[in-house]
């Protein structure tokens, strides 16, 4: 309970500092974002629809694409981040804190990239096209990042015709340093090796397999300096995934040792669904 408490307290948090950065830096110097806050931001210009609102309706039909792709958790989290983010951009004043249009675009670009990094490393996001990205790179090995810059690329194009290339090139600014947040505090899908060492093999193996539907291999071991038979489990799972497995052998056994190494390429059958 403390720890779902303490995750919907950093989810709300994060939301918040992702719509104070909007509202601070980025919107009242025309700066836009890829995805979905970026066409809100596109149709906030012509219609002066609050971008909070327009944020939320938009994100609707895909909070159902990820409720079969993703999971119940993952959506409800989402829907918690995404309510808290459309209310703090409704009501936190649409106020430029800087004049200067670069330190904006850099400084508003890495506070909404930390936010989001976080928001899915605590297993949430912030919607839009982090669902998309998520539900295809499940489905097609792909990267999320490369996904999501794609989509982001689209509409950067769309603003550049709009407004100018020249706040376009600030707004590019603004993704990159924005991505590169994100990467300092989660790295997307890249696969995982995990080798644990544990006395509670068979529960614990049993629970990966449920958590995962993926295959445990167990092997036979001994310890150098007690000498006393063990057994080491390894399994292979995605960066999306590791938060819920460390705390899911945190709970079977809080003593077993886990080595967690970067898995280059993984080849034959690996569920991804």
């Amino acid at each position: 309970m403390l720890r779902l408490i303490l995750q919907i307290g950093i989810i709300g948090f994060c939301s918040m500092l992702f719509g104070f950065a909007f509202n601070t830096f980025l919107i009242p110097h025309q700066l836009t974002s890829g995805g979905v806050t970026g066409i809100a931001f596109l149709i906030h210009h012509f219609t002066h629809i609050n971008t909070g609102w327009i944020v939320l309706l938009i994100n609707i039909p895909l909070f159902i694409c990820g409720l079969k792709y993703l999971g119940k958790k993952f959506v409800l989290l989402t829907i918690y981040a995404v309510m808290v983010l459309s209310f703090s951009m409704k009501f936190i004043p649409i106020h430029a804190i800087s004049s200067d249009i670069l330190l904006s675009s850099i400084i508003g670009g890495a506070l909404y990239g930390i936010a989001v990094g976080i928001l899915i490393r605590y297993g949430g996001s912030t919607g839009g096209t982090d669902i998309v990205s998520l539900i295809m790179a499940k489905k097609r090995n792909l990267q999320v990042g490369f996904l999501n810059m794609c989509m982001n690329f689209l509409v950067v194009g769309i603003s550049g015709l709009i407004f100018g290339w020249n706040i376009t090139l600030y707004t590019i600014i603004a993704i990159y340093v924005a991505g590169r947040a994100v990467d300092m505090v989660y790295t997307t899908q890249n696969k995982l090796t995990l080798t644990i060492v544990t006395e509670k093999y068979s529960e614990l193996s049993d629970a990966l397999i449920k958590l995962h539907s993926r295959g445990v291999t167990i092997t036979d071991a001994e310890g150098a300096y007690t000498h006393k038979p063990k057994k080491v489990l390894t399994t292979v799972i995605t960066k999306f995934e590791l938060n819920e497995t460390k705390h899911t052998i945190k709970n079977m056994d809080p003593k077993a040792f886990v080595n967690i190494t970067q898995t280059l390429e993984v080849m034959g059958r690996f569920r991804r669904d």
